[in-house]
C-alpha cells in the first residue's frame, strides 16, 4: 500500500522531476532535462486531481516527456550552448581586431612589418606598403598575425 501511494503521489513525481533538473547540472547533454519537464507536469497534474492512476500517469509522462525533447531540444539548445559549433572553422574575431585602428611600428619589408595594437607590439602583414608612423586597420588575422590595410573596412 505504501509503494503504490509513493508512486502514484505527487511528491514522487515532483522530486523525480527536480532531480531530473539536477541531473543535467552534472552530465550535460540537454535531455534529462525535457523527461524532468515531464515529471514536473505530471506531478503538478497530480496535485491537483486531474491524474489519479499510475499507467495514467506513466504515459503522461511519456508523452510530455518525448513531446519536451522533441519540440524544445533544439530552441533550448541553442539558447543554452550558442550558435558557435566549430570554432576552428567559425570567425574567431572573439577579440574584437577586426576594425581596430592600428599605429604601425616599422616599415613593411616584403608584407611584414609591426604594429601598435592596445599599447601591444603585434606582428602583422599587408600587400600594401606601410611606413612607420602610418595608421591602418585591421581586416583580418591568422592566428596572430594581423592582416592589415590602408583602408578601413
Amino acid at each position: 500500500m505504501l509503494e503504490s501511494t509513493f508512486i502514484n503521489g505527487y511528491g514522487f513525481w515532483l522530486l523525480f522531476g527536480l532531480a531530473l533538473l539536477a541531473s543535467e547540472f552534472f552530465v550535460p547533454g540537454l535531455i534529462a532535462a525535457f523527461f524532468g519537464i515531464g515529471a514536473l507536469l505530471v506531478g503538478l497534474l497530480t496535485l491537483m486531481g486531474v491524474v489519479e492512476t499510475t499507467p495514467v500517469q506513466l504515459s503522461l509522462f511519456i508523452a510530455f516527456s518525448l513531446v519536451a525533447l522533441f519540440a524544445l531540444r533544439r530552441h533550448f539548445k541553442r539558447w543554452l550552448q550558442g550558435t558557435e559549433e566549430d570554432l576552428a572553422v567559425a570567425d574567431q574575431d572573439d577579440a574584437g581586431f577586426i576594425g581596430a585602428r592600428v599605429e604601425v611600428l616599422s616599415d613593411f619589408a616584403d608584407g611584414f612589418g609591426d604594429v601598435l595594437l592596445n599599447g601591444a607590439k603585434w606582428d602583422a602583414e599587408s600587400t600594401e606598403h606601410l611606413r612607420a608612423g602610418e595608421h591602418a586597420w585591421v581586416v583580418g588575422h591568422h592566428g596572430i598575425v594581423l592582416k592589415l590595410s590602408r583602408q578601413q573596412p
